[in-house]
């Protein structure tokens, strides 16, 4: 449900928080004061990506039609990602939410998954074993695409042309020990509509990111909405970078279909 509804926007942010490169120390970057261009530059300092993790957390309450309301405190999401390798592997714990948890593992062109809860009998899966499927072929190549630096750049800009309301610089922070700057961008509902007209969200939404001053790169992101009908909820991610990270492919006895 939340994928669906919060796509438009995380079409801005996805970008942002898709690959991040280093964050040790480097000679300091010019400070900027333009959002866009923060946004921007957040966007393009992803070519020097090379292993990064990612851990992030749902708040407030979900209204479902025919399922009631869903407490989303509990939900969380924990992500690893060897860039050079074309490995990836995401795990979603909802405990909340039927008792739903996903494990994913994306080893070049081969995904592994397996799902407990309500959503492993849509999607086929197995809440023991890991299912193996081949990854489409019309899916591109997701690790050349998000370190294309000129891409990135022209599909940023256009992405910021298309808000309706234009983001806004908020004061500098902290994030851990590293000075960012932090950038909001702010929709009501009839907006949102207007740059996804499929969007089911009836209130306001923001996104907000935070992007290490010295070179860039983002260090959080977080999206609220506040709804008459579906209700408060929000999602927010943070971000390390150039971690250990090992991603293997499970054993064939844990494969339903080795």
């Amino acid at each position: 449900m939340f994928r669906r509804t919060t796509r438009s926007l995380l079409a801005v942010g996805a970008t942002l928080a898709v690959v991040l490169g280093a964050c040790a120390s480097a000679p300091a970057a010019p400070a900027l004061t333009d959002p866009k261009e923060i946004l921007t530059k957040a966007a393009v300092s992803v070519k020097d990506v090379k292993t990064f993790e990612v851990t992030g957390g749902f708040s407030g309450t979900a209204n479902v039609p025919q399922f009631g309301s869903f407490d989303l405190s509990t939900v969380k999401v924990v992500g690893a990602f060897d860039v050079p390798n074309k490995k990836a592997k995401i795990s979603v714990d909802a405990p909340t939410l039927l008792g739903t948890k996903i494990d994913a593992l994306v080893i070049d062109q081969v995904a592994y998954y397996k799902v407990a809860g309500p959503l492993a009998m849509t999607l086929q899966a197995s809440a023991d074993k890991y299912t193996k499927m081949p990854v489409p072929s019309d899916a591109g190549d997701p690790v050349a695409d998000a370190t294309d630096v000129a891409k990135l750049t022209a599909d940023m800009q256009a992405a910021l042309d298309k808000l309706p309301s234009a983001p806004v610089k908020q004061a500098d922070d902290k994030c851990g020990d590293q000075d960012c700057y932090h950038v909001t961008i702010a929709m009501t509902a009839d907006q949102l509509k207007a740059l996804q007209p499929t969007s089911s969200i009836s209130g306001d939404v923001s996104v907000d990111v935070w992007t290490l001053k010295s070179n860039y790169r983002p260090a959080k992101l977080a999206i609220t909405a506040a709804t008459p009908d579906m209700g408060n909820f929000g999602f927010t991610l943070d971000l390390k970078y150039d971690t250990s990270v090992a991603i293997d492919a499970p054993a064939a006895d844990q494969l339903v279909n080795p």
